[in-house]
């Protein structure tokens, strides 16, 4: 201790101070480093932990088959969305690939189905409905009972008498 006290020993209290702030001031610095570091380690994707034996060919297939999915899904969602009115963005479920990157493999889009009081308005939201549940070229199971659920509430309607519920 008294290599310590011998050394500040003719420095003042502010002068210590100071000396001490300067320190600190250089540890928060290297604090920040440390800690702007270790999130872009974390960030960080390593690309080289493919086996080394992998076939080239298969690593191309497999990656094709995720940008053609990808492309057929979002492709598929966005034929429902530009014919009927949503309530909400279109939505994507995501599979990681072996090149790190995120594919869309699944999506959905939904539609408004609130019905206008007037009976012509009804039979036009309907079909409206219809065709956007059935735009895409390969439908799923749910776009058909959507489309089938829409055709029988229409169908229904004009059974009710009201034979001047169609707009064609």
């Amino acid at each position: 201790m008294d290599v310590i006290t011998d050394q500040y020993e003719n420095i003042s209290i502010n002068q210590l101070y100071t000396k001490l702030s300067s320190k600190l001031a250089q540890l928060e610095k290297i604090d920040q480093v440390e800690a702007i570091e270790a999130v872009q380690k974390k960030d960080y994707i390593e690309t080289s932990t493919f086996n080394k034996n992998y076939d080239e060919q298969d690593l191309s297939r497999v990656l094709e088959k995720f940008r053609k999915k990808d492309a057929e899904v979002r492709s598929h969602e966005q034929a429902h969305a530009t014919i009927g009115f949503t309530t909400t963005p279109i939505s994507y479920n995501y599979q990681k690939g072996p090149d790190g990157k995120m594919y869309a493999v699944g999506g959905r889009v939904k539609l408004d189905t609130s019905l206008p009081d007037d009976p012509k308005d009804v039979s036009f939201k309907l079909d409206l409905i219809k065709k956007a549940a059935s735009a895409p070229a390969n439908t799923s199971g749910a776009d058909n009972m959507i489309a089938a659920q829409a055709n029988l509430n229409k169908i229904l309607l004009q059974s009710q008498g009201e034979d001047n519920a169609s707009y064609e």
